[in-house]
């Protein structure tokens, strides 16, 4: 899983490995959908306060890429995030995969911005 996260989210912007290991990692819900020892997919659910959520780092295995894969995840994740009692689910959506997050219920809530980590533009979502 860190490797897939690594290469498709970090390496590009020349960021080090350790940048995997943010504030959330430990506190986070990992989900990862194996099949025959492969991973294919990955999200993590994080409760950042009482009752609000954050979904991030959902990654799909690039020739597993448009079938769907990050859909069941996040659909996953957020029935997760319900079981768990949220009042609010939100995530930070890469521009390319805002069209997905719309589809599963979530509204653009705010500009685009830039990640300061890894310079990619983003904009919050919440989900309706």
């Amino acid at each position: 899983v860190l490797k897939l996260r690594y290469e498709l989210f970090f390496k590009k912007p020349g960021l080090p490995w350790e940048t995997l290991f943010d504030t959330l990692e430990n506190k986070s819900f990992h989900l990862a959908l194996i099949e025959n020892s492969c991973l294919y997919a990955y999200g993590r659910l994080t409760e950042v306060a009482e009752g609000i959520f954050q979904i991030s780092q959902i990654v799909v295995v690039p020739e597993k890429q448009r079938l769907g894969l990050g859909s069941k995840i996040l659909r996953k994740l957020v029935k997760s995030a319900h079981k768990k009692g949220a009042s609010q689910i939100y995530l930070n959506a890469r521009l390319h995969a805002v069209t997905m997050y719309e589809r599963a219920g979530f509204k653009v809530d705010g500009l685009t911005y830039r990640s300061p980590g890894t310079g990619v533009e983003h904009v919050k979502m919440l989900l309706t």
